[in-house]
């Protein structure tokens, strides 16, 4: 054992000293010299000696239990140290599947969100769908792959004999109300064969439904079923059986309207055009491409007497109806009068006219020609009770007996009524002069017409005229028949006349030539038909001439302007 001391001090001023024991070296004899030499001491030395070997014996195995010691803590240490290297890789083991976890947990969160979200907006659907399903007005049948009952409606319990309690069954375990035995069959097809069925079926209380059938689709387009739907069109049909009855009568009444004679359209309140008929066509000329889009009033230049059409409109509007008469105008210009009904109807909101009309200008012409001949009528027939009355009173006045009175009075009232017979065929516009010329002869030549020869220049005249010129033919051919041209077989008459134009003014030159009869010697007694001859017709100057062969009467009358 060595004991030196150390170099360095503390702070304090205390040394410290080094303590060396170094094994198997001999023992210093200086130091072993300085004890002392007797028995205690040696007994001393040798139990000193003996403790040291004990104790170098102990010191050894210390030393060999601390270097084995040392190896195993050196061992423990090395695997301490593995095991701090694997602690601290599980702890960043940890940590990192810590964050994962965190991750993950911050993931399951937004997870269970969404799935809130969504959980919550299939509850919302779900209720929808159920307050769809109860209000809906069809029915809903929907089938599984199977054809056995998912879910309905109420309106499919009105056909089917089926309860909530019967999900899950067969549909085809229960009957219903439809006539269509293929639904069962139909269902199978629409899922075989992935296409719609639709069909309209009557049902067995004279109902009407539109069953539609359709693959039931998840929402991965997977197919599960069938979906049917029954819609009552029974409403419906029954409307569209009238409608179709309502428009089959429209049609009818479209065509019946459409070739009428009589003019229809219909114009807008504010008169513009937007139906048009083929008598609208034909009575005023435009055609229905011509006409549709125009104002009614400018296009037929309409004139309300008395009034104005404003003013028309405005009763229309009030009343709901016109009847009157209008003037318009046709598209080549002519004027007519019109007897119109117009009936104001609101039909989609919109106020529509729908005017009738007449063309009443030819009977309004033909009632004023009317008034005008019953006029002329009663002018004419004051005139011939007039003419009548001179007549008979002349006649009278001039003959020697009663035989000779009634037979020279109806011969003269009878040349009158052939002249107003004449005239009465042309509406009292005039006679032919050559038909009134052979009426009056006719008796007179029956048994030999070439007797009479008369001109073909057509003349017509005026009815003013006509009764006297048929008084004075009378005359002549009673003169001629008593003793001139017809009392002898070989007699002839030649009537011939000629109209003279001077600008406006017209004469007609009528001469009566006789020829073949006896020599007629000029009386000195005038005699009512000589009267009649020289005055019946106005303003005429009559010359008559005797000769040995017979009898030429000339007349000279001038006739009205012709327009």
């Amino acid at each position: 054992m060595q004991v030196k001391p150390a170099d360095d001090h503390d702070d304090h001023g205390s040394g410290t000293a080094v303590v060396l024991f170094i094994e198997g070296e001999a023992v210093d004899l200086a130091i072993e010299g300085s004890f002392p030499k007797n028995g205690a001491a040696s007994e001393t030395v040798a139990r000193l000696r003996e403790e040291l070997q004990q104790t170098q014996a102990q010191l050894r195995t210390t030393r060999e239990e601390s270097d084995g010691a040392n190896e195993e803590l050196r061992a423990a240490n090395e695997e301490l140290q593995s095991i701090n290297e694997e602690y601290r890789s599980t702890s960043e083991e940890l940590e990192t599947s810590k964050e994962e976890l965190q991750s993950i947990n911050e993931e399951l969160q937004t997870v269970n969100s969404e799935l809130k979200l969504k959980l919550e907006a299939v509850s919302r659907a779900h209720s929808d769908l159920q307050n769809l399903m109860a209000a809906t007005d069809f029915g809903a049948l929907f089938l599984g792959s199977s054809l056995r009952i998912k879910r309905f409606t109420r309106q499919v319990t009105e056909l089917f004999s089926i309860t909530p309690s019967d999900e899950g069954r067969p549909i085809s375990d229960f009957a219903h109300q439809l006539e269509y035995e293929s639904l069962v069959s139909d269902a199978r097809a629409v899922i075989s064969n992935l296409a719609p069925i639709q069909h309209e079926i009557r049902s067995r209380d004279e109902r009407w439904y539109v069953v539609r059938l359709r693959p039931y689709r998840t929402v991965d387009d997977k197919i599960d079923g069938v979906v049917l739907t029954f819609v009552d069109t029974t409403d419906r049909r029954h409307a569209e059986d009238a409608l179709k009855v309502s428009e089959r009568r429209l049609y009818q009444q479209t065509q019946l309207v459409d070739l009428s004679r009589d003019p229809i359209f219909t114009w807008d309140f504010d008169g513009t055009i937007i139906e048009w008929n083929r008598g609208s066509e034909q009575l005023y000329g435009y055609s229905r491409d011509e006409a549709i889009g125009k104002r009614k009033d400018l296009l037929l230049g309409t004139i309300v007497p008395g009034s104005s059409f404003a003013e028309l409109r405005t009763k229309l509007l009030g009343e709901g109806h016109w009847n009157g008469e209008l003037n318009d105008r046709t598209k080549d210009g002519r004027q007519l009068i019109i007897e119109s009904r117009i009936i104001l109807e609101t039909i989609d909101g919109r106020r529509l006219a729908l005017e009738s009309t007449r063309d009443v200008t030819e009977r309004k012409a033909w009632d004023e020609q009317q008034k005008l001949l019953l006029g002329e009528l009663t002018h004419r027939v004051k005139n011939t009770l007039t003419v009548v009355q001179s007549i008979a009173h002349q006649t009278r006045r001039y003959s020697k007996s009663y035989d000779e009175f009634t037979d020279r009075l109806d011969g003269r009232l009878t040349a009158l009524s052939k002249a107003h017979s004449l005239l009465v065929d042309s509406d009292w516009k005039g006679a032919d002069l050559a038909s009134l010329a052979r009426t009056q002869l006719e008796p007179y030549i029956a048994d030999n017409p070439s007797r009479v020869r008369i001109a073909d220049e057509p003349v017509s005249l005026p009815s003013d005229l006509a009764t006297p010129f048929g008084l004075v033919f009378h005359e002549l051919a009673t003169n001629a028949t008593k003793c001139g041209a017809f009392s002898r077989q070989a007699g002839i008459v030649d009537l011939s006349w000629t109209l003279h134009k001077r600008d406006k003014d017209r004469l007609l030159t009528l001469v009566w030539r006789e020829s073949g009869g006896p020599p007629i010697a000029v009386s000195n007694v005038t005699g009512f038909g000589t009267i009649l001859i020289e005055r019946a017709i106005p303003n005429a100057m009559v010359r008559r001439e005797f000769g040995s062969d017979g009898m030429v009467c000339t007349i000279d009358v001038p006739l009205p302007k012709t327009s």
